[in-house]
């Protein structure tokens, strides 16, 4: 019974999805190596790719809920530090495409954030975290030689 569950796709899909959502939030995880064992097990690589991406993305959003409420929430009884406006500015100035790269180790994770703090239109956002998502486990597949 020890690794046999994995052999069976829906669960293959669903771990990875539970494992990017995890890594895709504010957690420090990674799901790139289960994503790449995964495709080296000979499971669908276009599953694959829409069960990490999926659980990505939803992961980044919650990050950029948590920093929209945590900016209505503290805005209710205190101003906003000058370190926040400051960082909404920062934000600002590279533009809500930067949400782009948020599929990068740690950085995505503030952008994403600065994102929901800044208070971002909601879809627009969500698309491009999903882009960006998307992307690195594209790119992933194509340098394993895998073609989704």
């Amino acid at each position: 019974m020890s690794e046999q569950w994995l052999s069976e796709p829906i669960s293959a899909l669903l771990s990875l999805f539970v494992l990017s959502f995890a890594a895709g939030s504010v957690l420090p995880l990674g799901s790139e190596w289960y994503f790449a064992w995964l495709l080296s097990e000979q499971h669908n690589p276009t599953g694959l790719w829409w069960a990490a991406t999926t659980g990505n993305t939803l992961g980044g959003i919650l990050t950029w809920w948590l920093g929209k409420a945590g900016r209505a929430r503290y805005e209710k009884s205190h101003a906003l530090p000058a370190g926040w406006e400051t960082a909404t500015r920062l934000f600002r100035r590279f533009g809500i495409w930067s949400l782009l790269l948020s599929w990068v180790p740690v950085v995505g994770d503030i952008l994403v954030l600065m994102a929901g703090i800044s208070q971002t239109p909601r879809r627009l956002s969500w698309l491009l975290i999903f882009i960006g998502k998307g992307l690195r486990y594209g790119v992933l597949a194509g340098i394993l030689g895998v073609i989704l």
